[in-house]
């Protein structure tokens, strides 16, 4: 036993390249627990489960030509690889075989493709941003789409803002402190300004001055769906970008738990980028929770007041790749006045890309049918969620508004957060 505890201890420690993740699964045992989990497996019968999609079908697959469906219908929520009682790493084996499926069988479809390219998406969409959403609100459009590009009709689109932060943060006039780097990704300028303006104003608040230094999307998208080969090089782009943040010392801090991750380990396992710049880039960042918390917990109990909300909280699914626990949780209750209930459900469905495909949106959906009933008996004010897209697909689904962490902290501090 004790054995076993210290072999998946040291799995877990260096569990960073390809050739480590792909060994893992000789830890596979077939206990099944994975597959009990499993928020896919659990509402449709296509989906064989993670073991067989992972692990086992792993030590078998070759891939000449044609197409194998079981990994394609994996949501990459992560949930095996958490429940896992030998750590193997299922959820990247099964992100490996998509990538080798995509490049040796039928590639990547126009649609997904260009979901897998939201900074494109909202640059082009950023030149009328009150146009493009208009035109994304007719139904006789969607349906268009759904035809042409596969993506459903009724999935969750965002907003465009047409570099709506970018234009605040140059205007904005920041203290003199300590600097630390704040990775926006793709989503803060051209989705979500809200909650980038939020992040700043309350690292402002805190004492910091902030550096912006790119807004590349991380090609999280691209690898969820086995494109893998342009999102090497996307992602050698972006490393460089935030190299030198990394060397000077600063942390780099992200909103969605997705990028973070994705810089923290992703780039490791799914593409092998293993060099000191992308060490470096991977040890410097750091989730925007995980940060206020570690730091700044005495100086947020002493200002935060009181908000008579009822506040429903969920976790998502790539907030459990990070083994942090939910700093976000304990922030929250740090608020004088709020009823908070947490979420009991694993996924919100959406799965990033997962659900917008028309092929997996019903099975997104009755995935996110726990969530949206227990959003229906507790009936919040507002439900906080770290993940940009499952905010998205939160407000779809329920219509109440949805916020990140550092928003309601702002509520809370009294503090304008936009």
């Amino acid at each position: 036993m004790e054995q076993q505890a210290s072999t998946a201890f040291e799995l877990r420690e260096t569990e960073r390249d390809r050739r480590t993740v792909l060994r893992s699964m000789d830890q596979c045992t077939k206990c099944g627990i994975c597959h009990a989990h499993c928020p896919v497996a659990a509402v449709t019968g296509e989906f064989p489960g993670p073991m067989y999609s992972g692990p086992q079908a792993q030590r078998f697959r070759v891939i000449k030509s044609g197409f194998e469906i079981s990994p394609m219908l994996c949501s990459g929520c992560g949930v095996c690889t958490s429940v896992c009682p030998n750590n193997v790493a299922i959820s990247d084996i099964i992100a490996l075989a998509k990538s080798e499926i995509m490049e040796k069988g039928r590639g990547v479809q126009l649609g997904q493709r260009l979901l897998n390219r939201p900074e494109l998406i909202g640059w082009l969409g950023g030149v009328f941003p009150r146009l493009t959403n208009n035109l994304l609100g007719i139904s006789v459009l969607r349906g268009i789409i759904e035809w042409l590009l596969d993506i459903h009709r009724e999935a969750p689109l965002p907003k465009v803002y047409g570099r709506q932060f970018k234009r605040w943060f140059i205007r904005h006039t920041q203290p003199e402190g300590p600097v630390v780097s704040y990775f926006t990704g793709c989503a803060i300028d051209n989705y979500d300004p809200d909650v980038g303006i939020a992040m700043v104003r309350l690292l402002n608040y805190l004492g910091y001055r902030v550096d912006v230094p790119t807004d590349l999307c991380c090609s999280l998208p691209m690898l969820s769906s086995g494109e893998t080969t342009p999102a090497r090089a996307r992602a050698r782009v972006l490393v460089d970008a935030l190299h030198s943040s990394a060397l000077e010392g600063r942390k780099i801090i992200s909103t969605s738990t997705s990028c973070s991750l994705t810089l923290r380990s992703k780039y490791a396992t799914c593409l092998d980028m293993t060099d000191v710049g992308c060490r470096d880039v991977a040890n410097a960042v750091v989730d925007a929770c995980e940060f206020l918390l570690d730091r700044h917990v005495r100086q947020l109990c002493e200002s935060l007041k009181p908000l008579p909300l009822r506040v429903l909280y969920h976790a998502p699914c790539q907030l459990r790749g990070h083994r942090m626990g939910t700093p976000a949780v304990e922030l929250l209750r740090l608020i004088p006045g709020i009823e908070l209930e947490l979420s009991q459900a694993d996924c919100c469905g959406i799965g990033g890309t997962y659900g917008y495909h028309k092929n997996n949106y019903d099975i997104a959906m009755s995935i996110g049918k726990m969530l949206v009933d227990q959003v229906r008996r507790f009936k919040p004010d507002v439900i906080v969620c770290d993940s940009e897209t499952c905010r998205w697909n939160i407000v779809a689904r329920t219509s109440i508004e949805s916020i990140h962490p550092v928003q309601l902290l702002m509520r809370a501090l009294g503090k304008k957060s936009d």
